[in-house]
This record gives structure tokens, sequence and C-alpha cells, in this order.
């Protein structure tokens, strides 16, 4: 007796589960709507000559908003050392990234990079820049191979407004 009704009990449990996905009324068949064409005008292609960067290697656009996280970039202007310090401030992607790399391409024509395997909230990372205007730029990676970049900007040692 108590076999049978395991039996009944599991079957329609498993009736439950499998009439589950099955709730959703079909949308039925997708038509195409007609599209007009129209003449598009011939262009003349033009030759962009790449700027010289060691950045390759990340997707264009910006982080998935599910990823989001966000830093700060302070460069030292009170003193004869031009310091810039990156801080990673966090954000709801925090748990999803596996780096952070932080690229100056300084007036002098040197690169310096320095990198932070999975970051924390307030961690910091301090390079060397110039006296003149260098370009700080922080990409970041996610744990599935992605990799953004975050902040690309041209900061000066001293900027008198």
């Amino acid at each position: 007796m108590k076999t049978l009704v395991l039996i009944v009990f599991c079957a329609l449990i498993g009736l439950l589960v499998l009439g589950a996905g099955c709730t959703q009324p079909s949308s039925g068949p997708v038509t195409p709507s007609p599209t007009a064409t129209t003449a598009q005008p011939t262009l003349q292609p033009t030759v962009a000559t790449p700027a010289v960067t060691p950045t390759l290697g990340f997707i264009e656009g910006s982080l998935p908003s599910q990823y989001d996280v966000t830093v700060t970039v302070v460069r030292n202007t009170v003193a004869t050392n031009p310091l810039i310090t990156t801080t990673f401030r966090g954000g709801k992607g925090v748990n999803f990234l596996s780096s952070m790399d932080v690229i100056v391409s300084r007036s002098d024509g040197q690169v310096v990079t320095q990198s932070l395997e999975k970051p924390q909230v307030n961690s910091v990372i301090d390079l060397q820049g110039t006296l003149g205007t260098d370009r700080v730029e922080v990409f970041v990676s996610l744990v599935n191979g992605d990799r953004y970049r975050i902040f690309d900007q041209s900061m000066p040692f001293r900027s008198y407004n």
C-alpha cells in the first residue's frame, strides 16, 4: 500500500515538473515585415592610420551593466612627483573580475603597466608619470575571458585654468 502511494506521488510530481515549462502560450509564426530599399550614396573609402598603442585584445564598447565597476584616477599635481594613483572602488561586478590592468603611456614615450589579480575595494596601483601629459588606460578582465577598457584619459601634470 505504501509503495503504491509512493509511486502515485512520484508520478504526480513528475507530471507537474514536466508541465511547468509548458505554461506559456506560443507566440505563433513570425512573419517578416516588408522593408523598403533605398539607394545608398557611394562613399569614398578612407584610410585611417592607427595610433600606436599597446592596448590590443579588448572588447570595444562599455562594460555590460551587470559587470559595472568603478575606478578613480588621480594625478599628483602638488609636488614635482608626477605620481598617478588608480583606486579600484568596486561595483556590482566585483565578483566577476579576474584582473585590473593600468597602462600609462607617458609623454616621454615609455609605457608603464601594472596589474592586480582579483582586485578588492580600495586596491591601489601607483605608477610614475612625467611632467607632461600622460595617457592613462584602465582595463578589467572578467572571469569569462572578456576584457574591457573602463577608463581612457589624457592627464596633464599641471593644469592652470
